[in-house]
C-alpha cells in the first residue's frame, strides 16, 4: 500500500504544473499531535511542619509519563531564495498518564505524616502545558512540480505549567517538513517539530495527614509533534518556466564537389586530369577505276 501511495503522489507531482517558490512574506497556522517524552525531575522536599524545617534532595524524584496531546501554533516569516526566517508561537498540552515517585521520597512523606503515602497524596496535577515563542531559520527548496521541503531549527523561550506552578526557560526546536502548492499563494504541508527546554523549576505545596510539605522539582521538557500546516504567501508563486528545448542538431556537411571533367572531341566526358583517346585513323582512299580499251 505504501508503494502505491508513493507512486500516486509521484504521478500527481509530475502531472501538476510546476510553481517556482516566490520570495516574500508569509503567514500560517499549524496543528496536530504532540508526544512528550517522559520528564525526569530532581526533587527537593521540605517538611515545614517541624522546626527546624527538614530538607531532603532526591535525584530523579519524579518521572512523569504523558499521553499523546495536542499542539497548535502560528508562524509569520519572510522567504529569501533558499532561506526562510520566521517567528513561531505555539501552545501544546498533554495529559499526565502517571508519575513514578522515588520510593524513598514516598517513604519520607509517609513517615513524617504517620501513614503509607501514595503518589496521589502529592497533588502533582493531571496535565502539562507549554507555551513557546521561537525565531526559526530554515533552508527551503523545490522538489519539482508543486512539491517542496524545508529543514532547520529555532531558539526562543518556553513557559510551562505543572503541578499548579509555572516557570520559563530557554527553548530550542528542530524542524523538518514538506509543502505542496495548492495555488500560487497557498501551501498545505506536513511538519515535524522537536521541542526541548532548558531546566524548568516547579514549586508545590501539599498536606498529608495534617503534615505540611513544600517541594521543588527541576528538569527538562522534550516533545515530538506532527503538525498539518496551511500557509499563505503574500507574493504569488510564478509558474516555473519550462526547460529550454535542446538545440537542433547541426546540418549534415555538404556533399563533396564533383570532380572536374572535360569533353573530348568524340563527345565522351572524362576527368579533367585524364587524356582524351586518340582519334581513329582516317578511312583509306577509294580504289582507282579501270578504263576499257577502245576498238
Amino acid at each position: 500500500m505504501r508503494k502505491h501511495l508513493l507512486a500516486a503522489a509521484s504521478l500527481a507531482a509530475l502531472a501538476s504544473p510546476a510553481f517556482a517558490a516566490g520570495d516574500g512574506p508569509y503567514v500560517g497556522i499549524e496543528g496536530g499531535a504532540t508526544i512528550p517524552q517522559s520528564t525526569d525531575l530532581d526533587v527537593i522536599l521540605n517538611n515545614t511542619s517541624v522546626t527546624p524545617v527538614t530538607t531532603t534532595a532526591f535525584g530523579s524524584g519524579y518521572n512523569v509519563h504523558y499521553k499523546t496531546g495536542w499542539n497548535l501554533d502560528a508562524i509569520a516569516g519572510y522567504k529569501f531564495g533558499l532561506f526562510r526566517l520566521e517567528a513561531e508561537g505555539g501552545y501544546q498540552r498533554a495529559p499526565i498518564k502517571r508519575v513514578d515517585v522515588n520510593s524513598t521520597l514516598l517513604g519520607n512523606v509517609g513517615t513524617a505524616a504517620g501513614l503509607t503515602a501514595t503518589t496521589s497524596d502529592l497533588g502533582l496535577g493531571t496535565k502539562m502545558g507549554v507555551t513557546y515563542l521561537t525565531a526559526n531559520a530554515l533552508i527551503d527548496g523545490d522538489f519539482g512540480g508543486r512539491l517542496g521541503g524545508y529543514a532547520g531549527g529555532g531558539v526562543g523561550r518556553a513557559w510551562a505549567s505543572f503541578s499548579g506552578d509555572k516557570d520559563n526557560a530557554m527553548a530550542f526546536t528542530g524542524i523538518a517538513g514538506l509543502r505542496y502548492a495548492l495555488s500560487p499563494n497557498i501551501d498545505a504541508g506536513l511538519k515535524y517539530q522537536y521541542l526541548h527546554t532548558a531546566k524548568l523549576n516547579f514549586g508545590d505545596a501539599f498536606t498529608v495527614n495534617g503534615t505540611n510539605f513544600t517541594s521543588s522539582a527541576k528538569g527538562n521538557y522534550d516533545s515530538h509533534s506532527i503538525l498539518a500546516s496551511l500557509v499563505y504567501n503574500f507574493n504569488a508563486r510564478g509558474e516555473a518556466a519550462a526547460p529550454e528545448a535542446a538545440p537542433p542538431p547541426p546540418p549534415p556537411p555538404p556533399p563533396p564537389a564533383p570532380p572536374a571533367t572535360q569533353t573530348c572531341p568524340d563527345g565522351s566526358v572524362i576527368l579533367a586530369t585524364s587524356a582524351c583517346p586518340a582519334p581513329p585513323p582516317p578511312p583509306p582512299p577509294p580504289a582507282p577505276t579501270e578504263r576499257g580499251e577502245r576498238g
